[in-house]
């Protein structure tokens, strides 16, 4: 996985403005890892903290983890 771009958002108590990150998602192959097998552009995938204090990390981190369920679901629906 390559970041492309980091949004990290924002909070001020009443209000908040969710991270935004987009990725390049590679998978190569093990023999080869020069040989790209396929690419997936994610793009400005939402992340928001909902429990505990609220920073940068944490709702950056959830962009990573949406990146990674959107990933799963469409893995998912795919095989089906």
């Amino acid at each position: 996985m390559e970041t492309v771009w980091i949004y990290p958002g924002w909070f001020a108590v009443v209000m908040n403005q969710p991270s935004k990150l987009s990725t390049l998602l590679k998978f190569v192959e093990t023999a080869d890892p020069s040989h790209v097998l396929l690419e997936i552009d994610s793009k400005n995938a939402p992340g928001d903290n909902f429990v505990g204090l609220p920073n940068n990390n944490d709702r950056i981190s959830e962009g990573y983890a949406k990146t990674a369920k959107t990933l799963a679901h469409m893995i998912e629906k795919k095989i089906r």
